[in-house]
């Protein structure tokens, strides 16, 4: 037998399948197809075509003299040129891109225990000799479908259908993008004050496919959606559109256009892109809703068994952390929407295997490039970001514990335990995440919005105490629900004063709103100081939604509504009332019914969420709000009642019950805390 000699240089693999060429380790598809690799990663293993001689040359002096630009030119710079060629997946030639190892990711699909092929895999498992089944033993709920889905497609005869779809999407300029200096202003907004809250996405990644414009469309779209919701007002003047709400509503048409198309196969992309487009807030009857959006992104994550990632053992620990941090946020997410709205969320615990989420699953801080756009967040997102998935937790056991169906709100024997584990929670904070003053900026951005949503579920735990009528006997333990909302008042104060509510995320405005419900109810109970208080705390919450409306569309009908729950005397007091924000009907109009007037919307012309410019915006400053007329009567509009089913009450019931003396009572804050 020949034997090397020690200073020969070391031989590599004369070929190697694409799963192991693009992790660039050693491949043994000559001797064994599938190879070792591709059989223990249950991927499928595929031999491509070398291209080596068999493409143009170009002159090496040509070469040099077109890469001349010197090396200090920004991002922008760098990409200006890069900007007249297509991006990504949209090559001249509208080829589909090479397989790799994450493309075999996207091949698989996740079939659960209850599967029948579980049990065909199980048995198979116990004969090693059986083929298939031997090669998904540490994968056995995840199955490729390449090798089963029949005769592939080639690149060709992909070539005509992408570039239909192609054409039709610049055509409906779906593929136009900003200038890059606007395109590097909003991305900085999103890396600024999305992406310490919802890190889903990987920086370094992304820089580098920014850079060389090879950055999925779908994806660019759906973060500049973003970036010109949360960017600051000086920050959209430079960008050339006339208002947010336009602006907004561009970009995720784009982005809605290409998902509709088909375009994008990269399933973690569709799954980020989803994700974000989840924060479109469009009317209240459009179908396509935070709901839909986020619907469409947890079926596809279960799909591919993101729900159950335990079991899973083909990622490499890149693509597990990233997929935690994509689960986690789309957990959060929807708890808070289903909490929000009053309906049942899409995750289930019990369904679920996953780890929680540590400090180790966050991205290291390496460098970056262009560190002003790509910017590293601040220490305490880490901490923000684990709390906020153990508090989705608890909102998903107080909201079963006593607001499902059948029900009581009032004797709930969990109670006490849910406010202990609140407790405890809170005591293990470390101390960079207790709101304490002084704070910088950054902290109190996210310490704020984690102790609000700490409050909040305390409000929701003991408000069905505190909005008992006066005249009953009262449990003292509703007065929580008051101490929770005092609180949320004092943090949402600290930050209006450092400007920081305008880039909350948007659950702020539930517990924005939840807060002001409280502060209502005890204005109206309250007398001497305590009433000023109260009215002081409400108008800081109207400050702080109208803040929020800047980035994010309220639903002005529900803050209409609430409006209408208010007599006049408090609409005067809190000055919330003016011409478009019409009072109850008026009680000295005699006893006409509300069947006998007709029906009119306070707000002429088709509901449009106001923009920050708009002119006839519903939320002004104490300082310049007309007083109400108390002789105007206005009618209630029937039409927006119908379009939800309010559990346990009568619709009409409950549109007469507006113009009752009684004007705050639990059953229209139930209603109206569901759909803000």
């Amino acid at each position: 037998m020949d034997t090397e000699s020690p200073d020969r240089p070391r031989t590599r693999a004369k070929k190697a399948c694409l799963t192991c060429n693009s992790r660039r380790v050693r491949c043994n598809v000559l001797e064994m197809q599938p190879c070792q690799n591709c059989v223990s990663w249950n991927l499928t293993c595929e031999v491509g075509v070398s291209r080596r001689g068999k493409y143009p040359r170009k002159k090496k002096g040509s070469a040099r003299t077109s890469t001349t630009p010197n090396n200090t030119a920004t991002v922008s710079d760098s990409r200006a040129i890069q900007r007249q060629f297509p991006l990504p997946g949209q090559s001249s030639q509208y080829s589909a891109r090479s397989p790799t190892a994450e493309d075999a990711i996207h091949k698989t699909v996740f079939l659960g225990e209850s599967s029948p092929l579980t049990c065909v895999v199980d048995e198979g498992q116990r004969s090693p000799d059986k083929g298939y089944a031997c090669s998904v033993q540490k994968g056995r709920l995840h199955y490729s479908i390449s090798e089963i889905s029949g005769a592939r497609e080639s690149s060709q005869d992909l070539l005509g259908p992408r570039k239909l779809i192609h054409d039709r999407l610049t055509r409906e300029g779906a593929l136009i993008f900003p200038s890059p200096a606007v395109c590097d202003a909003l991305l900085q907004a999103y890396f600024d004050w999305l992406h310490p809250c919802f890190p889903i996405l990987d920086r370094g990644n992304l820089q580098s496919q920014y850079q060389d414009g090879t950055l999925s469309p779908l994806l660019f779209q759906s973060m500049l959606f973003i970036g010109v919701s949360l960017c600051s007002d000086t920050t959209l003047d430079t960008t050339g559109f006339n208002n947010r709400y336009q602006a907004k509503e561009i970009f995720y048409q784009r982005a809605k256009d290409i998902y509709d198309s088909g375009w994008e196969t990269d399933t973690v992309v569709k799954l980020q892109s989803l994700f974000l487009l989840s924060f479109w807030r469009g009317g209240p009857t459009e179908e396509r809703d935070v709901r839909f959006w986020l619907g469409a992104a947890i079926g596809l994550a279960q799909k591919k068994g993101m729900h159950v990632m335990s079991k899973l053992s083909f990622l490499n620990a890149k693509d597990q952390k990233l997929w935690k941090r994509v689960w986690w946020a789309l957990y959060v997410r929807d708890q808070q929407t289903s909490a929000a709205l009053g309906l049942p969320p899409r995750i289930r615990d019990e369904d679920c295997q996953i780890a929680d989420l540590e400090p180790a699953d966050f991205e290291d801080n390496e460098p970056m490039q262009f560190p002003g756009i790509f910017r590293t967040p601040p220490d305490v997102h880490i901490p923000y970001v684990i709390g906020m998935a153990q508090l989705a937790r608890l909102l998903r056991e107080i909201v079963c514990s006593q607001y499902l169906p059948g029900r009581s709100k009032l004797d709930n024997e969990a109670r006490p335990m849910l406010r202990q584990r609140l407790v405890d929670w809170e005591s293990r904070l470390p101390k960079e995440m207790r709101f304490q003053m002084p704070m910088n900026r950054d902290a109190m951005f996210l310490v704020g919005m984690l102790h609000m949503a700490l409050n909040n579920l305390y409000i929701l735990l003991y408000r069905p105490l505190f909005l008992q009528p006066p005249g009953q006997s009262v449990d003292p333990e509703g007065n929580v629900a008051l101490e929770a909302a005092t609180r949320s008042t004092r943090i949402l104060e600290d930050m209006l004063s450092e400007n920081l509510v305008q880039h909350g995320s948007v659950h702020l405005i539930t517990h924005t709103f939840s807060a002001l419900c409280i502060h209502t109810i005890h204005f109206g109970r309250a007398t001497g100081t305590a009433r000023k208080l109260a009215e002081h705390r409400a108008k800081l919450c109207l400050l702080g939604l109208k803040e929020l409306q800047k980035s994010w569309d309220l639903e002005n009908w529900v803050l209409d509504l609430f409006f209408r729950c208010l007599d006049d005397r408090t609409a005067r007091d809190l000055r919330l009332a003016d011409h478009s924000m019409p009072s109850l009907i008026s009680q000295t109009g005699g006893g006409r019914n509300v069947e006998e007037i007709s029906p009119v919307s306070p707000a002429s012309g088709p509901y449009r969420p106001l923009s920050p410019h708009a002119t006839d915006d519903s939320l002004h400053t104490p300082d310049t709000m007309p007083h109400h007329n108390p002789g105007e009567e206005v009618a209630i509009n029937m039409d927006w009642y119908e379009l939800f089913n309010v559990e346990g009450d009568d619709v009409m019931g409950l549109a007469g019950s507006l113009s009752n003396p009684d004007y705050l009572n639990p059953q229209n804050l139930e209603f109206l805390y569901r759909f803000l």
